[in-house]
């Protein structure tokens, strides 16, 4: 059965199958990915839909996405096999291609996310090895284990980093940037993000939706401290309440005070010109430092704030407000 290599726009028919095959298997609406398919962010992605047929019908199928501001980083999704052709090795051929055609391109690292163990075993017999505190998977080149790769990556990010409106072009870079290790507990508390010294991290492909899910409606946006390499370095969110205020919040790779200061700016003045009067961040009573930056910027306790769930652990935290025109 041959490998048949599609790129984005698709025809509306063959977005309909896709969608059709894989929205049973993962159990899941696969809306926001039909304009994706359809061509919506072909000037920030090359997405790669690889398909087996058999007789006309759809028997397999993997997405490959591969960053353009960082092409050494790229993305697998979308494995699946119809149910009537599993256990002929389908599914292995898929991903060996998008592997291969990946590091043809000069691909580095390729991550996916799996939590089906015989998806896992299949991908680390090719070459894709879990991350530390995830169930997350990396395959990189030559012979640095996933860990290794980051911490060369992240070494390799000079000069200050410009602060970015949230686009489709992070959906790649931000990957690395989550699944590294970060001595706060909680990364952002508008996506739910935590570090995974702390809580396992179980999305992949599914992170950026996160982010994206914020501007819906216009009632929140998020933004980036971008490299001048196109690496993330950093992420910050804003989300409306339902009182008018504006919660806030982000987090920074290792990187300078003011870089997270440039970035929750961003995410205030975004609030301010909502009409929110009140900025305000739910952070654990654990990130002290986070807490020490948040008073820099003009924030004030408030009381408490709902408790996080770090893997059934509860931690406590706290509200710090500040007035929205002044931050």
């Amino acid at each position: 059965m041959e490998i048949v290599a599609l790129e984005p726009p698709l025809p509306a028919d063959v977005v309909e199958e896709l969608t059709g095959l894989w929205e049973p298997i993962f159990e899941a609406r696969y809306d926001d990915l039909r304009p994706v398919l359809a061509g919506s962010e072909v000037a920030d992605n090359r997405n790669l839909i690889y398909l087996i047929r058999e007789g006309g019908e759809l028997a397999g199928t993997s997405q490959l996405t591969i960053s353009r501001a960082v092409p050494a980083l790229g993305g697998l999704g979308e494995v699946a096999t119809a149910p009537a052709y599993r256990g002929r090795g389908i599914a292995t051929r898929l991903c060996a291609r998008a592997r291969d055609d990946f590091r043809a391109q000069g691909g580095r690292a390729l991550y996916l996310g799996t939590i089906n163990p015989a998806a896992a075993r299949v991908y680390h017999r090719l070459g894709w090895r879990n991350l530390a505190g995830t169930t997350v998977m990396a395959c990189t080149t030559g012979d640095d284990w996933p860990e290794a790769f980051l911490v060369d990556y992240f070494r390799a990010q000079g000069g200050r980093p410009r602060i970015v409106a949230g686009t489709a072009a992070a959906r790649i870079p931000m990957i690395p940037l989550i699944v590294m290790p970060h001595d706060w507990q909680v990364l952002d508390a508008n996506v739910g993000l935590y570090s995974t010294r702390y809580a396992v991290q179980h999305s992949c492909m599914f992170l950026y939706p996160r982010f994206q899910a914020l501007t819906q409606e216009g009632r929140g946006a998020w933004f980036g401290a971008q490299a001048e390499s196109g690496a993330l370095l950093g992420l910050a969110t804003a989300r409306l309440d339902e009182d008018g205020g504006c919660q806030v919040d982000g987090f920074v790779y290792r990187t300078s005070q003011d870089v997270w200061s440039e970035l929750l700016r961003s995410a205030m003045r975004w609030g301010a010109t909502q009409g929110a009067t009140v900025c305000w961040a739910a952070v654990s009573v654990e990130d002290e430092q986070k807490q020490a930056w948040c008073a820099e910027l003009g924030f004030r306790a408030a009381g408490p704030a709902a408790t996080f769930d770090l893997d059934g652990r509860e931690v406590e935290a706290v509200r710090l407000e500040g007035e929205a025109a002044a931050l």
